[in-house]
C-alpha cells in the first residue's frame, strides 16, 4: 500500500535565520517550518531528495497562517541521487499546481492543508517553485513560508510474492500491506503535525500488531488494540498541545510554566500507558493471553437476546443459562419469539438489569452512554436472582458521560479551548462531575493570561456557552455554583481582556435565562438570578452597553407572570437608586423610558408589582414631573375616585408642597441678601459670558455677611434642597445637612468638580468645602447650593475660558495640554512649564524666567510659589492675595462692603 516516505531537503532559494529549510525534514506539533528571507525574490524554489525512489501518488503541504503563497508548481526528476551533485544540473518534469487560499475569511489564523493526487510518476527529486505572497497587513516582508511537506507514495522495487512454504501469516500480512487502494490515516499530514511524536510510533506498531490480530483470528485483541489506537491519538494531540505551550514558556523565559508543562507532560504520558496496559497490548514479551479475555462482555452471555449489550467490568452470573443453538446462524437483532425457550435469563444494558419477556421491545440507545452504574433496585421483588446479583456488585463505581457526535459538533470551540475532559463533565448526567467541571473552569478564567494560546475574546466565548449549560440545570448545587461562576466572570475576567462586542453577546446569551430564573416559585433560586442579574449590571464593561436596562425597563404586560413582573419592577427599582436616572436615550434609564414602565405596572393584576411601579414613578416624578404626568391619566375628581391613583397623585402633591417651600425659602434667603449680591450668584448654572464670572462676592466677605444676619436668623436656616443635576441622579429628598452620598456624587458631576473618596467627607454636621474649607453654613448663606458655590465663588477654582469647565487653579495647565476641548492650541514652555497659547509663545519665551527648584508658577499671575503644602491656599485665599484671580476681590472692595452692612 501507499506509504510515507522520508526526504531532505537539499536546496533553497533563501530562507530566514530562525526558520532554515532543515525544518522541512521533521514532522512534529513544535516543528516551526521554513520561511523564505524578507523581501526575497520569486519565484522561490525548494528541492527534496527522497529516501529512496518511488511511485508518487499524493503531496501535502501545510501553508503559514499568512506568509501564503498564491500557487505552487510541483516537479520531479528519476534521476540516480548519487549521481546528482548540483541541483542546477537537474531536468525537471512537470507535475502540476495547486492554488493555495488567501485565509481571509479564518483572519488568518488557521493553516491550510492541501492534499493533491498526483499521476503516478516515478521520482527521486521533487522539486517546488513558489509564486508570488498573497498580501495581507500580518505579511509585512511579503514573504512565503511553509510548515511541513509530506510525500506518500508506493515502492518500486517491492518484494515479490511470497512461496507457499513461507510462513502463511507473512502472505497475508504482505497482502494486506501492499494493498493499492489503502493509504493508513496514520501517514497523514494532519496526524503527524498534531500528535507528539512517540505516541505516532507507538500507534503505527499497534496497526501492525491489529492485522497480526486479525490474521490470527483474535477478534478481541484486535478491538482493544482499536480502541487504544483511538484513545492514543487524542492523548497524543493534547500531548503535542502541552508540548508546543512548553516551546512558548522556554521563548518567553518563564521556566516556572515551562518546569510546570514538563512535569505536566510526564504525568500525563505515564497515567496513559498504565490505564492502556501499552506493554501489554504491544505484546513486547510474547503473546498475553489477557489481550485475549472479554472482560467488557459477560463470560456465558445469552446470544440469542434481542440485542448484543455490553457490560463493563462486570462478570455474569454463574447461574446464566447457556443456548442451545450455534451462534453462528442467529441474527443479530432477533426477535424474542425465535429464540430458545430459556430467553427468562437477564440481561443488563448500560449497566442496569431489565427483565426480558414477550412484551419487551429493543433496547433503547442513550444520548449518553451511560447515566448511572448503580443497578435499579426496584427489581427486589422478581422472581429472579437478579436481586442477589445487585448487592454483589460495586455500587460505587461510575463513569463520566461520553459525548456523541452531534453534541461534540455542538461544544466544538469548550473542546477546542478547554479540552475534551472538561466539557464531558458539563454534559454528565451526575451533578457531582457538573460540579467538579464548574470548579476546573473557574480555575481556567482565574488563571488565565494572556501568554495562553486561545485569546481572552474565545475563551469568553467557551466559557459562556458551558455556563449558559449549566445555568439550565435544575440541581440547585449545580445551579447555585454555575451564578457564582457566571459573577467572577464578568467581574474579574472580563474588565481589560474582552472587547465590547464580546461582552454584549455574552450577556445576550445569559440574560433570557436569568430573567426566566428570576420568576422561578423557589425564592432561593428567585433570589440567586436577581442578584446575578444586577452584579452584572454594575461591572463598567456591561454598563456602558446599557443592555441590562433596556431589557429590564421594557413595559409589563397584564398576562405576564406575576413573580417575573415583580421580579423585573424590583431590579429597575434597584438600577434607579444605583445609577441614578440618565439622559442618554440608549441607557434605557430616561424619564420617558421609565415612566412608560411604571405606568404598565400599575395595571398589573398583582397588587405587588403596582406597588412598586408606584415607587417607581414617585422617583422619576422628583426629577421629572411633566413626563410622569404624561403617561398617567388627569388628576381630577374621576381619577382620584380609584384607589391607587389617590395614593400616588397625594405623593405627588406632597413632592409639589416641598418644591414650593424651597423656592420660598430661596426667594427669603436672596431678599435678606445684601445690595450689592447679584442674584446671579445664586444659580448654579455656569454663564457664557466671561465678564459675569466676577459679578459674586468675594470669598473674604462670606465670614462678614454671615455676623451681619446673627446667630438666629442662621438657626432658622435647617431645610436647603439641592437643585437638580443635569444626570438626574438627585432624586431623593435631601433637607439641610442630611444628604445622601449620592446626591454628593450626583453634585459634582454636575459641576465637572471631582471629589475625593467617601473616607476623606467629614461628618454630616460640619460640612465644609472640599477646596476652600469654608463651612457650609457660611457658604448657603451667599450661594444657594454647594454645587453654586464651587461654580462661581470657591476662590481655589477656575473656570476655563475655552470649554467652560471648572477645575483648580493648580491644574489650569495640566487641563489646557491634555483635558481641554481646544488642547490643540497650547503647549507647555520649557522653561516655566506653564501652557501657552501657539501664538503667544515667541512673546513669552522672551519674557518667560525659570522656575527655581522648590518653587511652582501660578498659571494666573505667574507669580513662583514655594512648593508646600498650603501653598495655593495661602497665595489664593491669604493675605497677598492672586491679583489675577478674578474670584477674589481686593482688599479695597472688602473694606466698602463690610461699610454698607
Amino acid at each position: 500500500m501507499p506509504k510515507r516516505f522520508k526526504f531532505s531537503v537539499i536546496h533553497s532559494t533563501s530562507e530566514e535565520a530562525k526558520y532554515r529549510i532543515s525544518e522541512l525534514n521533521i514532522h512534529g506539533p513544535t516543528v516551526k517550518g521554513w520561511r523564505s528571507e524578507r523581501d526575497c525574490q520569486y519565484p522561490q524554489e525548494v528541492v527534496l531528495r527522497l529516501e529512496k525512489r518511488c511511485i508518487l501518488n499524493k503531496i501535502q503541504i501545510l501553508a503559514h497562517q499568512y506568509l501564503i503563497p498564491s500557487k505552487i508548481e510541483l516537479f520531479s526528476n528519476n534521476g540516480d541521487s548519487n549521481l546528482v551533485n548540483d541541483v542546477s544540473s537537474i531536468s525537471w518534469e512537470y507535475i502540476g499546481y495547486i492554488t493555495l487560499s488567501s485565509n481571509d475569511s479564518t483572519e488568518f489564523k488557521s493553516r491550510e492543508l492541501k492534499s493533491a493526487n498526483v499521476p503516478k510518476t516515478e521520482a527521486t527529486f521533487i522539486k517546488l517553485h513558489l509564486h508570488d505572497n498573497h498580501e495581507n497587513v500580518h505579511n509585512q516582508y511579503n514573504q512565503v513560508s511553509i510548515i511541513a511537506i509530506n510525500v506518500i507514495g508506493s515502492e518500486i522495487d517491492q518484494k515479490t510474492t511470497p512461496n507457499q512454504n513461507d510462513d502463511p501469516q507473512m502472505v497475508k500480512l504482505h497482502d494486506i500491506i501492499n494493498n493499492p487502494e489503502y493509504i493508513s490515516p496514520f501517514d497523514d499530514l494532519a496526524f503527524e503535525m498534531y500528535v507528539a511524536t512517540d505516541i505516532a510510533k507507538i500507534i503505527r506498531d499497534m496497526e501492525i500488531q491489529k492485522y497480526l490480530a486479525v490474521i490470527n483470528e483474535r477478534f478481541e485483541y484486535a478491538r482493544k488494540l482499536k480502541q487504544a489506537m483511538l484513545t492514543l491519538r487524542t492523548a497524543g494531540e493534547k500531548l503535542g498541545k502541552y508540548e508546543l505551550e512548553k516551546r512558548h514558556a522556554i521563548e518567553l523565559e518563564d521556566y516556572e510554566k515551562a518546569m510546570h508543562k514538563k512535569n505536566q507532560i510526564e504525568q500525563f504520558r505515564r497515567e496513559t500507558f498504565q490505564e492502556l496496559s501499552i506493554d501489554e497490548l504491544l505484546e513486547t514479551n510474547g503473546i498475553c493471553p489477557k489481550n485475549d479475555e472479554c472482560i467488557d462482555e459477560p463470560e456465558n452471555k445469552n446470544l440469542l437476546s434481542p440485542t448484543m449489550v455490553r457490560i463493563d467490568r462486570r462478570s455474569s452470573s454463574p447461574n446464566q443459562p447457556h443456548s442451545n443453538q450455534s451462534p453462528m446462524h442467529i441474527p443479530r437483532h432477533q426477535s424474542p419469539k425465535m429464540g430458545s425457550p430459556s430467553m427468562g435469563s437477564p440481561t443488563m444494558n448500560r449497566g442496569s438489569f431489565r427483565r426480558r419477556n414477550k412484551s419487551a421491545g429493543a433496547a433503547v440507545k442513550s444520548t449518553y452512554e451511560m447515566y448511572e452504574e448503580k443497578p435499579l433496585p426496584a427489581l427486589r421483588h422478581s422472581q429472579t436472582n437478579e436481586f442477589l446479583r445487585e448487592c454483589q456488585l460495586e455500587t460505587d463505581y461510575k463513569t463520566t458521560s461520553k459525548l456523541t457526535e452531534r453534541e461534540k459538533k455542538q461544544a466544538s470551540l469548550p473542546i477546542l479551548v478547554f479540552g475534551n475532559d472538561l466539557v464531558e463533565k458539563f454534559y454528565s448526567k451526575h451533578y457531582t462531575d457538573k460540579e467538579e467541571g464548574l470548579r476546573k473552569l473557574k480555575d481556567e478564567l482565574l488563571m488565565y493570561d494572556n501568554n495562553k494560546m486561545h485569546t481572552a475574546n474565545k475563551t469568553a466565548r467557551a466559557a459562556i456557552f458551558l455556563l449558559h449549560r449549566a445555568l439550565r440545570d435544575k440541581v440547585f448545587s449545580v445551579y447555585n455554583l454555575a451564578n457564582e461562576v457566571i459573577r467572577l466572570f464578568f467581574v474579574q475576567f472580563v474588565p481589560g481582556r474582552v472587547v465590547p462586542a464580546e461582552v454584549s453577546r455574552s450577556v445576550d446569551k445569559l440574560l433570557p435565562e436569568l430573567l426566566t430564573k428570576s420568576g422561578d416559585t423557589s425564592a432561593r433560586i428567585h433570589h440567586m438570578a436577581v442578584h446575578t442579574i444586577l452584579t452584572m449590571a454594575d461591572v463598567k464593561s456591561v454598563r456602558e452597553l446599557h443592555i441590562i436596562p433596556v431589557h429590564l425597563s421594557r413595559p409589563v404586560s397584564s398576562s405576564t407572570h406575576p413573580r417575573l413582573a415583580l421580579s423585573r419592577a424590583e431590579m429597575v427599582e434597584q438600577l434607579i437608586l444605583s445609577h441614578g436616572i440618565s439622559t442618554d436615550k440608549q441607557s434605557g434609564l430616561t424619564c420617558r423610558t421609565l415612566s412608560e414602565f411604571g405606568s404598565s405596572g400599575l395595571h398589573h393584576p398583582a397588587e405587588a408589582v403596582r406597588k412598586v411601579s408606584e415607587r417607581i414613578l414617585v422617583l422619576v416624578y422628583k426629577v421629572n414631573p411633566r413626563m410622569v404626568r404624561k403617561q398617567l391619566p388627569p388628576d381630577d375628581d374621576i381619577t382620584r375616585r380609584n384607589l391607587l391613583y389617590r395614593q400616588l397623585f397625594h405623593e405627588f402633591d406632597n413632592i409639589d408642597f416641598q418644591r414650593k417651600r424651597e423656592v420660598l425659602e430661596k426667594n427669603r434667603l436672596m431678599q435678606q441678601a445684601p445690595v450689592n449680591a447679584k442674584p446671579d450668584c445664586f444659580s448654579p448654572e455656569p454663564t457664557e459670558t466671561k465678564s459675569e464670572i466676577s459679578k459674586c462676592i468675594s470669598s473674604g466677605n462670606i465670614e462678614n455677611m454671615a455676623n451681619s444676619f446673627g446667630a438666629n436668623e442662621a438657626n432658622n436656616k435647617t431645610n436647603y434642597a439641592l437643585a437638580k443635576s443635569q444626570s438626574g441622579g438627585n432624586i431623593g429628598q435631601t433637607n439641610g445637612h442630611q444628604k445622601s452620598e449620592n446626591d454628593r456624587r450626583s453634585l459634582s458631576s454636575a459641576s465637572g468638580v471631582s471629589t475625593p473618596s467617601n473616607n476623606s467627607q467629614k461628618e454630616e454636621d460640619e460640612r465644609h468645602c472640599i477646596f476652600c474649607n469654608q463651612p457650609e453654613k457660611t457658604i448657603l448663606l451667599v450661594s444657594n447650593s454647594m454645587n453654586s458655590h464651587y461654580w462661581r465663588s470657591c476662590p481655589m477654582l477656575v473656570r476655563c475660558r475655552h470649554c467652560s469647565q471648572v477645575i483648580e487653579v493648580a491644574s489650569l495647565s495640566e487641563h489646557l495640554l491634555t483635558e481641554c476641548e481646544q488642547n490643540e492650541k497650547f503647549i507647555q514652555c520649557p522653561r516655566c512649564l506653564l501652557s501657552v497659547n501657539k501664538n503667544k509663545h515667541q512673546k513669552h519665551s522672551s519674557v518667560c524666567n525659570e522656575v527655581p527648584e522648590g518653587h511652582v508658577k501660578c498659571p494666573l499671575c505667574e507669580k513662583n510659589l514655594e512648593l508646600n503644602e498650603t501653598c495655593w491656599k495661602t497665595h489664593l485665599m491669604g493675605e497677598n492675595l492672586c491679583q489675577k484671580n478674578m474670584r477674589v476681590k481686593s482688599s479695597t472692595n472688602n473694606k466698602q462692603v463690610k461699610i454698607q452692612l
